[in-house]
């Protein structure tokens, strides 16, 4: 990404930003939106297949059967400064630091509206989280504050949230995924690279037993000799 992606037409550094919905659906505009005071200057995602332990007494190693595929984690730092030392740009959160002259009111107020269980929902809300390339949805699951500057009453001048993210899926969107992959629908695919009938068969009904139904229905001569770019039409399958 070039540098002046990173800057807005003001010329201010393109800031990390939060954007908090109730609705599970993500649907609307956001209730509320955060920037951050700085940028992180790592992130990391975690991806996790979860596996069945309960392996065999006599096993050899210790690698359990694949069960499914866990959600995404987003890992980042959220620094927060009041000291008015090295701003970048302008945020409510800057704001609300320089007039409070600490951090621990906006922490609270961050906390409050990304974190805490709401009386309405019994459950926190969800959030988009945006930056450069990073798009992230789902909800804030950890939180660890660090505070590491004070002044001279023991007002909190500096702090470190360490902010872990849950990936979430409205069951809207898993529906549409599911139905959009259904072998009950008609699909359609281009040949593309060393793609075999069976193969794009598989691909779509998880086994390859139907690739003769298939090259009938699309009325192929040989199937074997399928051409680069050829589109092939993927049936309903009878049940």
């Amino acid at each position: 990404m070039a540098l002046s992606q990173l800057h807005d037409e003001l010329g201010n550094l393109e800031k990390l930003v939060i954007d908090v919905y109730s609705d599970n659906n993500f649907s609307g505009s956001p209730i509320e939106t955060f920037k951050v005071l700085y940028n992180p200057n790592t992130y990391f995602i975690d991806y996790k297949n979860e596996l069945d332990q309960d392996a065999p007494v006599n096993a050899a190693d210790g690698v359990g059967e694949f069960k499914s595929t866990r959600g995404k984690e987003l890992n980042l730092d959220l620094l927060w400064d009041a000291t008015s030392a090295s701003y970048s740009g302008n945020s409510t959160f800057q704001a609300d630091v320089q007039n409070d002259k600490t951090v621990h009111k906006v922490i609270e107020k961050f906390i409050d509206t990304c974190f805490k269980i709401k009386e309405d929902t019994h459950q926190p809300n969800f959030l988009k989280i945006h930056w450069g390339e990073l798009t992230f949805q789902g909800m804030l699951t950890a939180v660890k504050v660090t505070y590491t500057l004070f002044d001279n009453t023991g007002k909190p001048l500096r702090a470190k949230t360490d902010c872990t993210f849950t990936s979430y899926t409205s069951l809207t969107e898993q529906s549409n995924e599911q139905r959009r992959s259904s072998p009950d629908l008609t699909h359609y695919r281009n040949v593309e690279g060393d793609n075999s009938l069976p193969l794009m068969t598989y691909n779509i009904y998880k086994t390859d037993r139907y690739y003769l139904e298939v090259a009938k229905a699309n009325k192929l001569n040989n199937f074997r000799k399928l051409k680069q770019g050829q589109n092939i039409s993927f049936p309903p399958i009878e049940k």
